[in-house]
């Protein structure tokens, strides 16, 4: 799983001091994150967008762990990895949808393999999650 964290017009969040990328998911309770290389305190926006790349059943779960103050409020999942989903992996996703409504968050999946997708439809979850292309649109679909 790998975690990334941009602006809202596309780029990604770097340390002010050193440069480095910072990700939303290391937010403290007041919003705001040291950088893990320099220590640098870096302030989010309620703007921000984090992107989910090669998420897995155990990237959704260990989502599911994160402290609800220190949930981003926008979510993009890359499913470009994800050729085969369990009832498992579709629970966590349903719990992760809910707990994104109830904090008034948001939360799209991106690149779903059209198998995947056709689960989705089966279940009627086509209408629960947003569901879209590419990142260029979950990211507008975020905006």
């Amino acid at each position: 799983m790998i975690i990334s964290s941009k602006t809202i017009d596309g780029r990604p969040h770097r340390c002010h001091l050193c440069k480095s990328d910072v990700s939303v998911l290391h937010l403290q309770a007041d919003g705001d994150t040291p950088c893990p290389n320099c220590g640098e305190v870096q302030a989010f926006g309620e703007d921000m967008i984090t992107t989910v790349r090669e998420i897995d059943s155990d990237g959704i779960e260990s989502l599911l762990k994160i402290e609800d103050a220190e949930f981003p409020r926008k979510l993009l999942l890359d499913f470009s990895r994800v050729n085969t989903i369990n009832s498992g992996a579709i629970s966590n996703l349903v719990k992760l949808q809910k707990a994104q409504d109830a904090r008034t968050g948001k939360v799209v999946f991106c690149k779903v393999e059209p198998i995947v997708r056709e689960v989705f439809e089966l279940m009627h979850l086509d209408t629960v999650f947003k569901i879209c292309g590419d990142e260029t649109e979950g990211t507008s679909l975020l905006v």
